[in-house]
């Protein structure tokens, strides 16, 4: 055999067993996508786990009453910072009368997970919130937002927080889960995270503040329901 078939034969082994270990890493990726939430399935009365069309595990039960969903979203389009998972906390309790808010902090043009863009009007915040928040509302909100601003004043100021959203559907909250690695994110550009899995205390966290949003939601329609009759 010449030395330039062992040299052939040399580099093609190279490159398969570069080939099965990037397989394998993939795969070792997508199992802790799939389990990123599994340590928070006690948050959540009668959880079942399914996993979102980006490939993170979600988890969907009932939280204080209300039907609930944790779902991770990794956001890796603002080039100027590190990749950041945030996780979506989300009640549901309809009510189609209801109007909508959507509250962002430091909003960014690549915050792919809000949904104010559709909403017509855009506010100042009120005068107790961070002037970086960016706040859009349809109409016959002023009401529900002027309720708001003393609840929400301490709690837009902790940078893990993200965005508020209430609408007739219910209300979500998205919250700080974790950020990129730097090394990864600088040399190749990849969106992996420092721990495997989100904290109980950061979900339990998104929760507690949805759950309150969603109750002084509940009590502001209940009002109106009242003036209007």
């Amino acid at each position: 055999m010449t030395g330039a078939a062992v040299g052939f034969i040399a580099l093609a082994a190279a490159l398969l067993a570069a080939c099965a270990a990037i397989l394998r890493a993939n795969a070792r990726d997508r199992t802790a996508r799939r389990a990123v939430l599994s340590d928070c399935a006690d948050l959540l009365e009668a959880a079942q786990a399914g996993v979102a069309p980006s490939g993170y595990g979600i988890l969907r039960g009932v939280f204080r009453g209300r039907r609930a969903a944790l779902t991770p979203i990794a956001d890796a389009l603002a080039f100027r910072k590190l990749p950041q998972l945030w996780l979506a906390a989300t009640l549901l309790e309809e009510n189609e009368a209801r109007p909508s808010i959507e509250i962002v902090r430091r909003p960014g043009d690549a915050d792919a997970f809000t949904g104010g863009a559709g909403l017509p009007l855009s506010v100042r915040p009120p005068s107790g919130w961070p002037q970086d928040t960016s706040v859009r509302i349809s109409p016959g909100a002023g009401s529900l937002l002027g309720s708001l601003e003393p609840l929400l004043a301490d709690v837009l100021k902790d940078d893990r927080l993200k965005a508020a959203t209430i609408s007739p559907r219910g209300v979500r909250i998205v919250w700080q889960a974790a950020q990129g690695i730097r090394g990864s994110y600088v040399l190749f550009r990849e969106t992996r995270f420092d721990e495997a899995r989100i904290d109980p205390a950061i979900a339990r966290a998104a929760l507690d503040l949805a759950a309150a949003v969603a109750d002084h939601v509940q009590a502001h329609d209940q009002a109106d329901l009242r003036d209007a009759a």
